[in-house]
């Protein structure tokens, strides 16, 4: 047994490795010994019948970095050729992100009913209940299922021990007593590695081989704090890896502002030039300012096939609904205001890859993929960029500012047979962020939460952190809440968080937004019926020039509740960041019971350090405020559903500014300055302004400009 690391109270070691080869047979491995030293690095050599397995360790600040090498006389396995049992010890309790499609089974029922209800369709399905048992089912499933439904979506499992772990899991956080144990699965090298029951490392290499070229799988990292766990472990995944944290890349261009996607306004039969350009027009009339647009899926001039993927692209040009072309529609949508569009495609040109002609198109080499039966991206490095930066070259010709990339999981299989799946992926994924970005387009990453992606996200900084937003259900406005919250804790360190768009006069709208606000990330809506807008509430998030409230960084589950299931337990959500100089928390009640939650919100569970004193407590919604103490915090109660903002505003020399009353961020429009004694306040917008001195939360109407504050 080799102990990797010796934390104290808490440390990690690799009980077995076992090598499962082409041929059926398997080998358990023994320890040689350490064949090569240096400062933090370590090289065990395991010998496995016919082959040798190589342990790579490598400590990194904060983390370390676990490799695997091998070389066999015979081929390996290309599903699962290695295993690695790994033993930490008992935990409490266990936060687990899995790609497990038995999760949430039951959303294919509710896509099927509720999205063609967004439209005016007959549902095309079974009603779900509104409060579905989650996780549905995580028992064993076989590879050939697990990838038949694509598995692109991760979903947050507490558990209470690592036998309970479920399959495919890419993520888990282990609370101890006063530990936390941090590991992260990636693809690098030539495999995907995943965590299964027991807390068994598993590599998936997708095609017969007898090297294993080294292959950094999992970070490790353990913190007193489960957010610098968290931090660490995805730091030293990024030091042998090729994507890089969120703040070392640049901010995509659309997420400033408000916009508007046209999937589920819209589907696929009723996208066309003249739908959208209606609803934005629409929209701008009841004062709404759309600042970006996403024409989805549904512009493509495509074939239809009986078989799995039905979808295939016939031509590289958009459908008779825009007989105008594209260009045309890009002008119209821009005379409205408009200043970014964005088009939709996945990662293979379209559901179902491509056919023939699309390549003539493009002038072009291709790869024809056996798992799809259809043509794809080849999977070279040079040949890939080479058919990504001519597409993209069309995009932009054709008047595109971004592109929205879904379908990203299937990378896992398109290339199984003739590639590794390490190799096709950092080959697809490089070159397609290379080339948009030679090509001037930014990224909207979806379908993307599976290893072959995010860990080839270089340049890549927005990605979807849930399964899609689906209308007018109940059990989706608790579940995508909690989904997103929990996946943003770990995948908010590596893009922009993307909570998904949602419908503004959907019932449970409110903690869309809410939610929403605190991802950090892309706001936006699918409404349909612009004289249905909720305009009320959205002008609460949208700034007269366009722009969004939003956190300063990612919110994060606090504390108290980051090893928590607020779907199946009765304990409110809460959600912290900050906003300029006041803290923010948003609390949701999610709890598939319905009943009333309670709760005593104290500075204690903020995942981040705050400044001690006073705060002044503003409560959004409800209007009230309170002063907190040191030690102190403040009571809630929430009905079924209910959201409330918390602001912290600090409180200095008895006097605070919490912000505008006009905005659900109320700090977000305005700077605060401090000058001899005296308060500045410089606002973007007019508004009117909160100040609480001597004991009262005053109301004071401010213009645009920078005003002093009477003391």
């Amino acid at each position: 047994m080799v102990t990797v690391i010796d934390s104290k109270k808490l440390r990690v070691d690799v009980r077995s490795i076992t090598v499962n080869f082409a041929d059926g047979a398997r080998s358990s491995c023994g320890l040689e010994g350490i064949e090569w030293r240096r400062d933090g690095y370590r090289m065990y050599r395991y010998r496995c019948g016919d082959a040798y397995v190589d342990l790579h360790t490598m400590n990194i600040d904060g983390g370390l970095s676990l490799g695997l090498s091998v070389v066999s006389s015979k081929n390996l396995d290309s599903l699962f050729p290695i295993e690695v049992e790994l033993d930490t010890g008992n935990p409490r309790r266990i936060l687990a992100l899995t790609t497990h499609r038995g999760a949430a089974t039951f959303y294919s029922d509710a896509f099927r009913y509720y999205n063609p209800i967004a439209v005016d369709r007959e549902p095309k399905g079974v009603k779900p209940p509104d409060d579905p048992k989650y996780p549905y089912n995580l028992s064993y499933i076989h590879h050939d299922e697990y990838i038949r439904g694509s598995p692109c979506w991760t979903y947050p499992v507490v558990v209470g021990k690592f036998e309970d772990i479920p399959y495919y899991t890419i993520f888990v956080l282990a609370g101890y007593d006063d530990r936390y144990l941090a590991v992260f699965t990636t693809t690098n090298g030539d495999v995907t590695a995943y965590i299964d029951p027991c807390f068994k490392l598993k590599t998936f290499l997708g095609r017969e081989a007898r090297r294993m070229e080294l292959s950094w799988v999992a970070s490790i990292a353990i913190d007193n704090d489960p957010y610098r766990a968290v931090n660490g472990c995805v730091e030293a995944a990024a030091y042998n890896s090729v994507f890089k944290h969120r703040m070392g890349k640049r901010m995509p261009i659309f997420i400033d502002k408000f916009g508007w996607c046209s999937w589920n306004a819209l589907l696929t039969e009723d996208l066309s030039h003249e739908n959208v350009v209606k609803i934005i027009d629409g929209l701008k009339a009841r004062g709404i300012p759309i600042g970006w647009v996403i024409i989805d899926d549904g512009w493509q001039d495509e074939a239809v096939r009986e078989k799995w993927p039905r979808r295939i692209l016939r031509r590289l040009s958009m459908n008779e609904r825009f007989p105008k072309g594209f260009r045309k529609l890009i002008e119209d949508l821009k005379r409205l205001g408009v200043e970014l569009v964005g088009l939709w495609h996945t990662i293979n040109v379209h559901w179902g890859g491509f056919e023939e002609e699309v390549a003539r198109e493009l002038g072009i080499d291709y790869y024809r993929s056996r798992f799809t039966d259809s043509y794809a991206p080849p999977a070279t490095m040079d040949q890939a960029y080479e058919f990504y930066r001519r597409f993209f070259s069309w995009i932009r010709e054709s008047g595109f500012d971004f592109v929205k990339i879904d379908n990203q999981w299937i990378i896992h299989s398109l290339y199984s047979g003739d590639y590794t799946v390490g190799l096709a992926a950092r080959n697809i994924q490089l070159s397609m962020q290379l080339a948009a970005y030679a090509n001037g387009l930014d990224i909207l990453n979806c379908m993307c939460m599976a290893p072959e992606d995010y860990s080839y996200f270089l340049l890549s900084n927005a990605m979807r952190v849930s399964i899609d937003y689906i209308p007018f259900w109940k059990a989706d406005a608790k579940l995508h809440t909690l989904f997103s919250v929990y996946n943003a804790l770990l995948f908010g360190d590596i893009a922009y968080p993307d909570y998904d768009m949602f419908i503004s006069y959907d019932p449970y709208a409110k903690t869309h937004l809410v939610a929403r606000i605190f991802s950090g990330g892309p706001i936006y809506i699918t409404d349909r019926y612009p004289e249905k807008t909720d305009v009320d509430t959205l002008r609460k998030v949208i700034l007269p020039d366009g722009r969004i409230v939003r956190v300063d960084k990612p919110g994060l589950p606090t504390r108290d509740v980051v090893l928590r299931d607020p779907y199946n337990e009765q304990v409110v959500l809460k959600v912290a960041s900050t906003v300029k100089e006041c803290i923010a928390i948003a609390l949701f009640n999610i709890y598939k019971g319905g009943s009333v939650l309670e709760d005593y919100v104290k500075l204690d569970i903020l995942p981040f350090e705050v400044r001690e004193g006073e705060y002044l407590c503003y409560r959004v919604f409800d209007g009230g405020y309170s002063v907190i103490k040191p030690g102190d915090g403040v009571r809630v109660s929430l009905s079924e559903l209910e959201t409330e903002i918390l602001i912290l505003a600090p409180i200095y020399d008895g006097r605070a500014v919490v912000g505008l009353k006009d905005y659900l961020l109320p700090p977000y429009p305005i700077e605060i300055r401090k000058i001899d004694g005296e308060i500045l306040i410089e606002s973007d917008v007019p508004g009117t302004l909160l100040y609480y001195r001597d004991g009262v939360l005053d109301e004071i109407k401010i213009g645009k400009g920078i005003m002093k504050i009477s003391t």
